[in-house]
């Protein structure tokens, strides 16, 4: 019986002990902003317009696509035929990057 009163009190002390420390956490911030509100507002409306406010379904930020190379298909299509001649297309499972050979 005296093992479990003092593991009782023992275990109330470190109980106590844990939340004092946690009184001033987080510690008080100084909140005191540079800008005022209409600039913070244009701000805004910039970003806005730049597209750079996008956000998709779950707040993250939307995923920026490539935009159209300046090359036409058939540059493309000479460059991967030069590639295919030159052997880099051709690669296994542990050849990354594609090496010539």
């Amino acid at each position: 019986m005296k093992t479990l009163v003092s593991a009782l009190i023992l275990s109330a002390s470190f109980i106590g002990a844990a939340q004092a420390g946690e009184l001033d956490y987080p510690p008080a911030l100084s909140t005191q902003s540079t800008v005022t509100r209409a600039q913070v507002q244009q701000e805004l409306a910039a970003a806005r317009a730049n597209g750079e406010l996008v956000s998709g379904e779950e707040g993250y930020a939307a995923t920026t696509f490539a935009h159209a190379g300046d090359k036409s298909r058939a540059q493309v299509q000479q460059e991967l035929a030069a590639a295919r001649a030159q052997g880099l297309t051709d690669s296994g499972e542990l050849d990354y990057p594609p090496v010539q050979g």
